[in-house]
């Protein structure tokens, strides 16, 4: 019996090199991404997936169980997201004078993203998510006052699985130097194919 792969019990501390791609087609056949953006300063980040457990009775107790699963909804706020990226992100346009325009009707593109959890330990684990797209955020800003404060942004968003695959989330731990393991989970959601090799995708 080969020896059981050793659990790693080291704690988050730390969330770092996140990265986004816009889904430019996702079929039966395939799917494929433009090149990954990397958003610096991300600070915090929540994900949680709907689910529901149906049951069915009979002769006075539960006789089935089973469980449904919808969107994830994703949250995560950073230091700053620069516009640009939320011209991308939240399907804004610029115009030739350089304005961005928020019409009426607002049609984000879907995108894929990974993320870093960074643990004690100098290891981490990646969460990749496959196929999913950003709600406008509300605007907010305050006065200077006496003591300086840092304000932030947050994008929303949900997401779920890809047509090609019916992959919505990843997740691996990778050790301080294992780039294989980080490359296999960076070409899954980024650079899916069914022969496990469709060319490169920039970084």
């Amino acid at each position: 019996m080969a020896e059981e792969e050793k659990r790693n019990r080291s704690a988050v501390v730390g969330i770092d090199k996140l990265y986004y791609a816009v889904l430019k087609d996702d079929t039966e056949e395939g799917a494929t991404y433009e090149d990954m953006v990397r958003l610096l300063y991300v600070q915090n980040v929540a994900i949680e997936t709907e689910q529901e457990i149906a049951k069915a009775y009979g002769d006075n107790k539960v006789a089935e169980m089973a469980v449904s699963t919808g969107v994830s909804t994703v949250e995560l706020q950073f230091h700053t997201v620069p516009l640009q990226d939320r011209v991308v992100l939240l399907g804004l346009e610029e115009d030739d004078d350089g304005l961005i325009i928020q019409k009426s009707q607002v049609n984000p593109p879907n995108v894929a993203i990974v993320l870093e959890k960074t643990k004690g330990d100098g290891t981490a684990e990646l969460v990749g998510l496959a196929k999913g797209m950003f709600t406008l955020p509300a605007l907010e800003a305050q006065t200077k006052e006496d003591t300086l404060e840092f304000g932030s942004d947050t994008l929303s968003g949900e997401f779920t699985g890809r047509t090609f695959d019916d992959v919505s989330q990843v997740f691996v731990h990778v050790g301080k130097e294992d780039e294989d393991k980080r490359k296999s989970l960076m070409d899954k959601v980024f650079k899916p194919s069914a022969d496990g090799d469709d060319g490169g995708v920039e970084g």
